[in-house]
């Protein structure tokens, strides 16, 4: 058997595998009931701040700090 064949067949074994792994796990998982709470208040908090907005590169890169350790202001450090 060469190298080729075994790779191949051990990534059509891993991909059935995954396959059953994520058929189960859809049909199984479900959340508790403090889960779906918590999770609508988490959705009611996000919608009292503003709702969720998803930056682009030119915020991301705006809001970035990349100064290392001037970063952090020295008055703010524990003694």
């Amino acid at each position: 058997m060469s190298i080729q064949l075994a790779f191949l067949l051990f990534v059509v074994v891993a991909l059935i595998g995954w396959g059953v792994c994520e058929l189960k796990s859809k049909s199984t998982f479900t959340h508790s009931e403090a889960e779906k709470k918590e999770i609508e208040e988490m959705a009611a908090a996000d919608k009292a701040n503003g709702g969720y907005h998803e930056m682009d590169i030119h915020e991301l890169i705006r809001r970035n700090s990349t100064k290392g350790y001037s970063a952090v202001d020295n008055k703010d450090a524990v003694d």
